[in-house]
């Protein structure tokens, strides 16, 4: 019989079974399918799995005692997520493999379609606000952070890429932001789409005159370009600029990105770090109230883009902005099932 094992680093016997016991069960496996890449809220994994409210909350307890799902609070909502696994977790080992196993589960018909309502829904809501409130959006905007306070850190990190001024650029939500502008400064074309007719018109409105001939304004979402049968679709810069906290997915988002950047393409990702200012979604539409920097580093590994540089400002009124990069590898890389919802 081998040496006892130190005491600190013993799986207890307790751990291991509490992790049985949670992966014990079919629909436990199938909600950590669906937290893969995503989070969703109590009511959502009820409609989602069609399980009430009482037995879906004992199976999230029962994952939480594990380790194996985290929750995070969005203003007043709590959202769920598979737990990140600690470099110290004395189960890591046999967390990797089970989440590796699970990805390659494919869910049901009925899953899918209703994880889809649960997207649909979200985006309808931000679509729905941007049609009522387009006129003054951009003065609550300005409450969280004026494009003029990180437009230089912008031009610092597309300038160290030196990106072709003859490159292909899709920006992604321009609404009525300077941003426009200076991509159509600094490249011969760049395409801009938005799903809100509204907001289409306010990105119109900003543009230069000098400069209009060099935009092409398209009321569409990233999702519809990206599954567009065309020849011609991919891009060397994606850019979205204080958008990512308006999206009913936000891991599906680098997804698309990534059937639409050409080998070697950069995604340029503007948005806020995590905070707890809950009136920006009643007076900005905010779906997210921003974003922990390895979310963004977490939803670019899982589709093969790979993080390049990175900024982090704080504002004097609390807000802070990351600005960061994600490349496309030059040589094509296949994925299995394990894309976003």
């Amino acid at each position: 019989m081998s040496a006892p094992t130190p005491a600190h680093s013993q799986v207890n016997t307790n751990l291991l079974l509490s992790f049985c016991k949670a992966t014990a069960e079919g629909l436990r496996l199938d909600i950590l399918r669906v937290l893969s890449a995503e989070s969703f809220g109590v009511l959502e994994l009820c409609h989602i799995f069609a399980t009430p409210q009482s037995g879906m909350s004992h199976h999230l307890k029962v994952l939480a005692n594990a380790g194996l799902v985290a929750t995070r609070r969005e203003g007043n909502s709590i959202f769920y997520r598979r737990a990140i696994i600690a470099s110290d977790n004395l189960l890591s080992d046999m967390t990797n493999t089970l989440y590796a196993t699970i990805d390659r589960i494919a869910l049901s018909a009925e899953v899918f379609d209703r994880a889809t309502e649960i997207h649909t829904e979200r985006a309808g809501r931000s679509r729905e606000f941007f049609s009522r409130n387009a006129e003054g959006l951009r003065q609550h905007q300005n409450q969280i952070a004026e494009f003029e306070h990180y437009a230089s850190s912008v031009d610092d990190l597309l300038d160290n890429e030196q990106i072709r001024k003859s490159s292909r650029v899709l920006e992604v939500g321009p609404g009525d932001s300077e941003l426009i502008n200076s991509l159509a400064a600094r490249f011969e074309h760049i395409t801009a789409i938005d799903n809100s007719a509204a907001m289409l018109d306010r990105a119109q409105a900003v543009i230069k005159k000098t400069l209009r001939d060099k935009v092409t304004l398209l009321h569409a979402d990233i999702d519809q370009i990206s599954q567009a049968e065309t020849q011609d679709k991919h891009f060397e810069l994606i850019v979205l600029n204080m958008v990512l906290h308006h999206m009913a997915s936000p891991a599906a988002l680098f997804a698309s990105a990534r059937k639409l950047l050409a080998p070697g393409g950069c995604l340029l990702i503007v948005d806020l770090c995590p905070h707890d200012q809950d009136w920006a979604r009643d007076t900005c539409g905010d779906l997210w109230l921003g974003f922990e920097p390895s979310d963004l580093d977490a939803w670019a590994q899982d589709v093969n883009l790979t993080r390049g540089q990175g900024i982090y400002l704080g504002l004097k009124n609390g807000f802070q902005i990351q600005a960061r990069l994600f490349h496309q590898p030059t040589t094509p890389v296949t994925l299995n099932n394990s894309e976003a919802i």
